[in-house]
Order: structure tokens, then sequence, then C-alpha cells
């Protein structure tokens, strides 16, 4: 059985390729195979950093001449675990894929599960898109609430939503903190020479502080990670190197 992991979250600049470049450096670091995909024509950060890796580019759009482009995912999700980084706004189109292809239905016949990594900022547009995202997919795609601390430190619009709160009791939504990665010197340093986080934690040009910076990140993501409970074929690993 193989699984397709979508990061998104609709809303823009709250994190959602961050938090995908820190899930594929978890799959790295623990030596699975994966297929990689971004799907952010805009910035695609994903495929600069991880083009190596064999990050592959597909496309959901609205437009018939691109009706087929995001097919690829699912097609890769026949053999191995899938991770698609996601664009903002693109809820529309990527509910058409799964519409207009039926992939719930032959998801289950060809034993393949989705699951939706919704990253969140607190944000009153952020929690309303989670709310659309929840109705629309229901139970058929688990959803996994990132709370990116980050982008906010202030959780009680979530928590003092009661519709929301009652969605995700019904869906069971699995919510992890993801932390915030301390020095903003540090992390502007890794995206300008597009390495990736295992490379940033070696990076001869930082020092002992700011390499420990990127050990300490990703010691905590992977905490969060482990928490979530998804990714359960993966073995026990500690972030820190060394």
């Amino acid at each position: 059985m193989a699984d397709v992991h979508l990061f998104g979250g609709e809303k823009g600049g709250i994190g959602k390729s961050f938090v995908c470049r820190t899930a594929i450096q978890y799959l790295l670091d623990r030596e699975e195979v994966f297929a990689l995909f971004d799907t952010d024509r805009s910035n695609p950060d994903v495929r600069r950093i991880y083009n190596e890796a064999g990050c592959r580019v597909a496309v959901f759009s609205e437009g018939e001449r691109y009706e087929d482009k995001a097919n690829a995912i699912y097609n890769a999700a026949l053999e191995k675990r899938v991770l698609v980084n996601l664009p903002a706004q693109v809820f529309i189109p990527v509910s058409e894929w799964f519409e207009r292809n039926e992939l719930l239905s032959i998801a289950s016949d060809d034993g393949v599960k989705f699951f939706y990594w919704f990253v969140c900022d607190g944000g009153y547009d952020s929690l309303k898109l989670l709310g659309k995202s929840l109705e629309f997919f229901k139970s058929d795609v688990p959803h996994i609430l990132v709370k990116n601390w980050g982008k906010c430190d202030d959780w009680e619009p979530l928590e003092n939503d009661e519709d929301l709160q009652s969605l995700m009791a019904q869906y069971e939504v699995m919510v992890i903190d993801f932390p915030k990665f301390i020095g903003n010197a540090d992390r502007n340093a890794i995206d300008a020479a597009s390495l990736s986080f295992g490379e940033a934690r070696e990076y001869e040009r930082f020092g002992s502080i700011s390499r420990q910076r990127v050990k300490r990140f990703l010691r905590e993501a992977y905490e969060a990670f482990d928490e979530a409970g998804v990714f359960q074929s993966v073995p026990s690993f500690t972030a820190t190197k060394n």
C-alpha cells in the first residue's frame, strides 16, 4: 500500500513548502524511497532544492490543456510513497482533479491512501479554508493540521472556533505543533543558498551554533511527525547526527 502526502493550506505565506521540505529530509534521513512533486509554478523552491533528488513538476489547473498534468502523481503512488508540494489557492483544481478522475474510488481499489498536511497560521482565512477542505474531503482524505509556530504563537482562534472544532472532531483531524526555526538569518541563508536541511546541518560556512540550530529544528520537527503517526512504516531516528 502506497500513500500520497499533499502539503498545502491554501493560504500563501504560511510555510507550506518549508514544512514539505522538512518532511522530505525526514524521509531522506530514514533512507526511504519516495517520489517528489512540486506543483508550485510561481515559486518552485522544493524543486530548486531537491532537483537532484528527482523532484518532478506537476500542474493542477482548471484549464483543459493541463487536465492530465497531475496524473503522474497518482501513477507514481502505485509504486511508492509520494510527497507533493502544493501552491496557494489550489483547492478548486485539486478538488476537480479528485472528482473528475474519481480518485477516491480507484484509490480504494489500488491500495493508495491520501493524506492532507494542512499548514495553518491560525488566522481567520486559514481556519476557514481548513473547514472548507474538511467539508469537501470528509473522512476520505485524513487531514493533519500543522500548527506552524514559526508563523503564529496565539492559537486561541482555533481553539475557540466551535464549528471548526466540531468538524475536526467529526473527521478525526490529527493536530501537530510544527516548531519555529530559531535564527532568521540562518534560515534566510539556507534559502538563499538553496540548501537542503541535510546540507545545512553540515554546512561549513555556518558556525557551530547555526548548525546546531538546524539539528535542533529537525529533531523537534521529526518528533512532531512521529506524533502524527502517519509515516508509520519508517523506523525511529534522531535528527541530531554526530
